[in-house]
């Protein structure tokens, strides 16, 4: 039978259907670990428990993407269905939507030490019961560095406004270095609520586009001073949004601390004292070196009541 037809007798083209096997983890856990998930061009369908969104293929081609994970034994199965308007999905294609899905879900990363860590810890071995570690991140390193500059200074509806708005100016994705290149800071703050921001966002997209801010690979090789040095050079990146990059990157030695974080630490450390950010984030330097992953997952386990009852 032959397939069916669009409307003007143009082929309907099947979705791709794509599976990663990997090391047990706890799916929603890894997406819902902080609010990457409520930001465009992200969204979860509760329902089917998916995570969607359109990813990047090459060029102006896109394809949209539901992911989700079953789990046996100690194996997760990521399965990866890729609707493309655009014709079949070769196998180069597919490559592209593999390696987007592994970075997003951190599927090349080790968590082991970290559950090791939390076996022995009463309020964290739900973490490695559950193999949590992981926490979702963008696509591309870029995407995640201009969304960490749109969280500050600002409330999150904000925060979620911005995000929305970048990415209808690439067509629903969230913009790349390049598609950025053409706007001027002042043309960006005209075309996203993006305000003094827009000053720091073109200039990412500037050093990223001439190849001089790479932290992917930076961090696949490990050489994470590199990257808190050539961050903190940019005007408009302080030392939340270092370390929140540093986080997404990899790096879990350094906690990112605003009042929010602040608050938290001190209740539930300080008895409400009023503390620094040096002293607030001090009670994980026992974690090290995943101070973050513990400080996020004794968070975790207080919300989902692991911890308090």
């Amino acid at each position: 039978m032959p397939p069916p037809l669009l409307p003007g007798g143009r082929e309907q083209i099947p979705p791709a259907r794509l599976q990663i096997t990997t090391a047990r983890f706890d799916f929603p856990k890894l997406v819902f670990a902080h609010g990457w998930v409520f930001l465009a061009p992200f969204s979860w369908n509760e329902k089917r428990l998916r995570l969607e969104l359109p990813l990047r293929l090459g060029g102006r081609r896109q394809a949209q993407a539901a992911i989700s994970v079953t789990t046996k034994k100690n194996k997760s199965l990521v399965r990866i269905r890729a609707d493309s308007r655009g014709g079949p999905l070769d196998a180069k294609y597919r490559e592209r939507i593999r390696r987007q899905v592994r970075r997003m879900l951190r599927l090349d990363e080790d968590f082991t030490p970290f559950h090791r860590l939390c076996a022995r810890e009463g309020e964290l071995r739900f973490a490695a019961r559950c193999r949590c570690g992981g926490i979702l991140r963008a696509p591309t390193a870029f995407e995640d560095l201009a969304k960490t500059v749109c969280t500050t200074n600002c409330d999150w509806r904000n925060t979620k406004q911005m995000c929305r708005a970048l990415c209808a100016l690439a067509g629903g994705l969230f913009p790349t270095a390049r598609d950025l290149l053409p706007h001027s800071p002042r043309r960006l703050a005209r075309l996203a609520p993006v305000g003094y921001r827009a000053e720091t966002i073109v200039a990412l997209a500037r050093l990223s586009a001439a190849g001089r801010l790479d932290l992917d690979a930076w961090a696949g090789a490990g050489d994470f001073d590199r990257i808190r040095e050539r961050l903190g050079r940019i005007k408009g990146i302080g030392p939340y949004t270092v370390n929140h990059m540093m986080v997404l990157l990899g790096d879990y030695r350094a906690i990112p601390v605003d009042s929010e974080v602040i608050a938290h630490l001190r209740r539930t450390h300080f008895g409400g004292r009023p503390v620094t950010p040096a002293e607030a984030v001090r009670p994980y330097d026992r974690y090290h070196p995943y101070n973050f992953l513990a400080y996020k997952f004794h968070r975790m386990g207080r919300r989902l009541n692991y911890i308090d009852k």
